[in-house]
C-alpha cells in the first residue's frame, strides 16, 4: 500500500485521473490517515466532490477530533460544515 504521503499528493495532483484521485481518498481511510483527509477536506481548489469524500471517510473513520474541527471552522463553506457536524 503507497503511504499517506503519497496518496495525498495523487488527491491533490490535477493531471490524475479522477478514479486514481477517489481511490487514493479511500485508501486513506483505510490507513487511518485522518490528518490528510482533513487538510482535504479544507484545500481550496480541489473539487468539492473530493472534499466530500474525504469527508465521508473521515466520518467512516470516526475522526470525531478532525469532524469537530471542521464543523467549527467558519473559513469552511457552510455546506462542507453541515455535513462535518452530522458526520461526527
Amino acid at each position: 500500500m503507497p503511504s499517506p504521503r503519497s496518496l495525498f499528493q495523487t488527491v491533490v495532483d490535477k493531471n490524475a485521473l479522477r478514479r486514481a484521485r477517489e481511490d487514493a481518498i479511500d485508501e486513506l481511510a483505510e490507513a487511518g490517515a485522518t490528518t490528510q483527509l482533513r487538510v482535504i477536506v479544507v484545500t481550496n481548489g480541489l473539487s468539492g466532490r473530493l472534499r466530500r469524500q474525504a469527508l465521508d471517510a473521515l466520518g467512516r473513520c470516526r475522526a470525531t477530533d478532525e469532524l469537530d474541527t471542521l464543523a467549527d471552522d467558519t473559513s469552511l463553506a457552510g455546506p462542507l460544515r453541515k455535513l462535518a457536524e452530522e458526520a461526527r
